[in-house]
């Protein structure tokens, strides 16, 4: 599976990112924020205006669980974890994001500091979802875990807009490593109901008769050794392709790659990102790449600024 055991790249319990992002095509400042490129939609021109909410059909339930959760599934029940905002308004649709732990790690782990960022950047705006594999990683082809995988996403997927206010247009997965290599599958399974996919640290196992199409924002660490550089590159090349856009990125990946190999190499903490131009309304592809060692200081796995990353990308779609 090329993902190895997961261990936590950051802890959770300070707001992500270190300081956010720095300034569009700026210099980040060495303690987890980013530089951006473009104009942030990947497309060269104005972000259009976010469509009109989609509310599930759990709008306008009230007393829904927060916290620990169940399904039952074939082989046995599936464990889940549902975060709301402290101001949640079951008549209000809000985005719905996923967040998959590593291979060997847990769904609580995720949220608590595996997926930095996740829960502290998005808690206040967004419902949140995490899972626990069935095995120790999501997409492996032995004894039917993917599939096994797959149908518990849908399953939770269809429970959680059907008991919470869900905009329906606003669906998101993201995942590190296993987590990541699942993302890329269910952004080609569910195109037409997800909004974007932010896979950190993986690879493609899936690509062929995709449905719909998805933003994409593929993060990636420079040294990993466990799901190589080229390994994202390709899953990368695979949403270009898919989202319609051009090879121009802005700023250049070599630019970005040779800021981050220059951080790394003075070993400091680094993130930078490019946007592709020319992409279909409403799918841009940013790449990012980071310098940040991770648990076996091999830049593999979910870095400090993931959680803050992704969301100022979903946020304005």
């Amino acid at each position: 599976m090329g993902c190895g055991s997961d261990a936590p790249a950051a802890n959770d319990s300070s707001s992500a990112g270190s300081g956010g992002v720095a300034a569009s095509g700026g210099q980040a400042n060495g303690s987890g924020g980013a530089s951006l490129g473009g104009d942030g939609g990947g497309s060269g021109g104005d972000s259009p205006v976010p469509p009109t909410p989609q509310p599930s059909s759990g709008c306008g339930k009230a007393g829904p669980i927060v916290g620990a959760r169940t399904v039952t599934l074939p082989v046995a029940d599936g464990a889940f974890i549902v975060s709301l905002p402290a101001s949640y308004d079951p008549n209000a649709p809000l985005p719905l994001g996923f967040a998959f732990h590593g291979h060997g790690r847990t769904h609580a782990q995720c949220q608590t500091g595996d997926c930095a960022g996740f829960q502290s950047v998005m808690k206040d705006d967004a419902i949140l979802v995490y899972m626990k594999s069935v095995d120790a990683g999501w997409e492996g082809t032995e004894n039917n875990i993917r599939e096994s995988n797959v149908a518990f996403f849908e399953k939770v997927l269809d429970l959680v807009e059907a008991e919470y206010c869900v905009d329906e247009r606003r669906v998101f997965v993201a995942g590190t490593s296993s987590g990541a290599h699942f993302t890329n599958i269910l952004a080609c399974r569910f195109g037409d109901r997800l909004l974007a996919a932010a896979p950190v640290a993986g690879y493609l196992p899936e690509q062929d008769n995709c449905v719909g199409q998805v933003a994409a924002l593929p993060i990636h660490g420079i040294d990993d050794d466990k799901v190589v550089l080229s390994s994202g590159e390709e899953a990368r090349d695979f949403y270009i392709e898919q989202n319609g856009c051009s090879s121009t990125a802005v700023p250049t990946v070599e630019s970005i790659h040779a800021q981050i190999r220059a951080s790394r190499d003075a070993a400091q903490t680094d993130v930078a990102c490019v946007d592709y131009q020319g992409c279909d309304q409403g799918v841009p592809v940013r790449w990012c790449e980071h310098s940040e060692g991770g648990y076996d200081n091999s830049t593999h796995g979910w870095p400090t600024a993931g959680g803050q990353l992704i969301w100022d990308f979903v946020k304005p779609l």
